[in-house]
């Protein structure tokens, strides 16, 4: 959720609990949120490539009985329908590609035709356009405002009575508010209420004096103001509360206290303050704070979200990725953040039971808050648990029971504190971090295995600027460090299987910079012979190794980022492999895990490359063919990706963790779950 900028409540799966809908103006992704018991929610995707995404409405486009949702997006000068079809698909219809730089749009009927047409802004024309819906599906476009200099908002509404849809206009560069007066065909009568509304952003309608008819509610930005203006039936009274408001940015108006008039709630962007104003029944107005420290609120959306008979605030915050949902108690408001992004450069996942309650939890770290953090799995829905905050840039982590005790552990390399870590668990969800090695230059990949047989897990690590691997031998809780290898030239990935059948684990490494694939052959006591079994795999980044292809010994799987290739190194016996590309298009290929996905009795392939922010299935035939199906393609900066039955179904989903979207998601087999954030602790 790279830039979130509206979030509304809608009705999307048809249950009794309300969801959420919201966009994203960086990533340029459409989103709904899942209510599952008013506590807690889950993230499905509706669009990806949506970009510069700044104008959000719901409604029943195809009169179908189900909610459907309408974006507009400037970068592509389009706006969008997506079509629920209450199978967890989403079809995109365009209503236009060409309202240039879109960035405001509402929805209704216009001509009465029955159908529910699209009004949208163009900032670089200057222009409102009327988009009618057709028979069958399509729009027509028609220039119903001109010379509206820098459009922020539209909504309409019934406003002067005569029962015909008309809306209401901001635009910031002119500082004007408009009103567009339908006379029920699709043609506007256009006055202006206010022209000097400095920088006025928003708009939007209310029965403020419950006289029957709608007025008016603005902020305007460089005023620092919130306004009302009053519908007389003949024009419009403007009134202006008497405080300030810091870049006032959105404003919305229900009766938040239930006392039968209607008060108005604003956020104001320069002070971060989400504000309602309480109404005594004769529009005078008493201010109370909702919240203070919001860094880069843009909306306000007004709805009973969880069925209580209060009306509650939901907004999203820009800055700090989170999408909050501020609960009415008793006319008080407690955030409670409905979702939040809070891993800052997600690097690596693993999934294990850490509470031994019978189902996959998720293990993950993010380079740049220098975090580990365990999801609790709580039936699909995702409960954050830092285990340790220290990891100074956070790379790579496994899981692993390496103290035997029957709790499942979390290994973790930091970059910049050179640092290879053991978090152990000490059950009931509590973790004690300890490091195991401090003098790594840029630790990165690391492992766990058996290394000299006596029964007793040990680590292995992999540090890429001192070109070093080790192994770390457990003794009582403590370690001590072998060398294997300091000529492995920036050696960014190790795993550890049995490659000669001899009974112990030699340990395979992929070096960036010396673009190799290497073997370190185990002589049974910890000693080790290097080989080097590639040397064109142009960045090497991470290896992997299963028995591929059933014969009885361990093949080797990698991922090389600058040739974008992802490889097989068949294992023929003595150390010797035969390679073989399984794809070379996979731009900046990151990770790779194995999993027999489709239960056929063979390994299949997963991959995740960062440039492409692909996520790729590799179907094994059992002969070492393989058939290609893409997962996910907007995973932005992927850098880990792993596979575990996370639902318990008996089939193998996805995770993964990408860096520049902070995110962490989950894919069943056959749609995304989760992503992107956690319910807050």
């Amino acid at each position: 959720m790279d830039g979130p900028v509206s979030v509304v409540t809608a009705y999307i799966n048809k249950d009794t609990l309300k969801d959420l809908v919201a966009i994203s103006i960086d990533d340029g992704n459409v989103r709904w949120y899942e209510n599952i018991n008013n506590q807690s929610y889950s993230e499905h995707y509706i669009f990806t490539n949506a970009p510069g995404a700044i104008a959000l409405k719901t409604a029943d486009m195809d009169n179908d009985g189900d909610t459907d949702v309408i974006v507009a997006s400037y970068f592509d000068n389009s706006v969008r329908w997506f079509e629920n079809t209450a199978t967890s698909r989403w079809v995109e219809h365009f209503v236009s590609d060409q309202v240039m730089i879109a960035t405001a749009i509402d929805v209704g009927d216009f001509n009465g035709d029955g159908l529910t047409d699209v009004v949208s802004g163009s900032f670089e024309k200057e222009a409102v356009y009327l988009h009618l819906q057709n028979n069958g599906g399509t729009f027509s476009q028609q220039t119903v405002g001109s010379n509206i200099e820098g459009i922020r908002r539209i909504k309409a509404g019934k406003i002067n009575n005569d029962n015909h849809l008309d809306f209401v206009t901001a635009s910031s560069t002119d500082d004007t508010i408009r009103f567009f007066a339908g006379d029920g065909s699709g043609s506007f009568n256009v006055s202006v209420i206010m022209n000097n509304a400095l920088y006025v952003r928003s708009v939007n309608l209310a029965d403020m004096d419950q006289d029957s008819d709608l007025d008016i509610v603005s902020a305007a930005a460089e005023d620092a103001v919130y306004r009302w203006h009053e519908n007389t039936g003949n024009g419009f009274i403007n009134h202006t509360f008497p405080f300030s408001a810091t870049g006032a940015y959105d404003v919305a108006a229900e009766d938040m206290d239930g006392d039968g008039d209607i008060d108005i709630v604003g956020n104001s962007t320069s002070d971060g303050i989400l504000r309602w104003f309480e109404n005594d029944g004769s529009q005078t107005f008493t201010e109370h704070i909702v919240s203070n420290n919001l860094d880069g609120l843009l909306s306000v959306f007004i709805d009973d979200v969880d069925n209580d008979g209060t009306q509650d605030i939901i907004s999203e915050t820009y800055f700090d990725k989170k999408i909050h949902l501020f609960k009415n108690i008793n006319n008080s408001f407690i955030d409670t953040i409905a979702f939040s992004k809070i891993a800052e450069h997600s690097t690596s996942v693993s999934a294990a039971d850490f509470d031994n309650d019978g189902d996959l939890d998720i293990a993950n770290c993010s380079f740049e808050d220098d975090t580990v953090r365990w999801l609790e799995n709580k039936n699909g829905n995702y409960i954050e648990h830092i285990i340790y905050e220290n990891v100074d840039g956070a790379r790579t982590l496994v899981s692993v029971d390496l103290d035997n005790d029957g709790n499942i552990d979390v290994l973790s390399s930091g970059a910049w504190d050179d640092t290879f870590w053991w978090h152990r668990n000490l059950g009931e969800g509590r973790f004690k971090s300890k490091s195991i090695f401090t003098n790594a230059n840029n630790a990165s990949g690391i492992y766990a295995a058996d290394i000299n047989g006596d029964g007793v897990l040990n680590v292995v690590g992999a540090s890429s600027l001192d070109d070093s691997i080790r192994w770390f031998e457990q003794i009582d809780g403590e370690f001590i460090p072998h060398l294997v290898s300091d000529t492995s030239d920036g050696v960014i990935s190790v795993h550890v299987n049995d490659l000669d059948n001899d009974n112990d684990n030699d340990i395979i490494a992929a070096t960036y910079f010396g673009n190799g694939i290497e073997v370190h052959e185990n002589n049974g006591s910890g000693q080790f012979t290097k080989h080097l079994i590639f040397s064109q795999a142009t960045r090497a980044y991470f290896v992997r190794s299963e028995d591929m292809d059933g014969d009885g010994d361990i093949d080797i799987v990698s991922a090389s980022k600058d040739d974008d290739s992802i490889r097989l190194f068949e294992n023929i016996g003595n150390l010797q492999f035969n390679t073989h590309l399984i794809f070379n298009n996979a731009d900046a290929a990151h990770s790779v895990d194995l999993k027999d996905m489709d239960n056929d009795g063979d390994f299949d392939i997963i991959s995740g490359s960062g440039v492409d922010k692909t996520i790729r299935l590799f179907r094994n035939d059992g002969n070492l063919q393989f058939s290609t199906e893409t997962i996910f393609n907007n995973a932005n900066g992927l850098q880990s990706v792993f596979a575990a039955d996370m639902n318990g179904d008996g089939l193998s989903d996805i995770l993964s963790a990408s860096y520049h979207d902070d995110s962490v998601r989950v894919f069943t087999q056959d749609t995304i779950i989760f992503a992107n954030g956690f319910e807050a602790e």
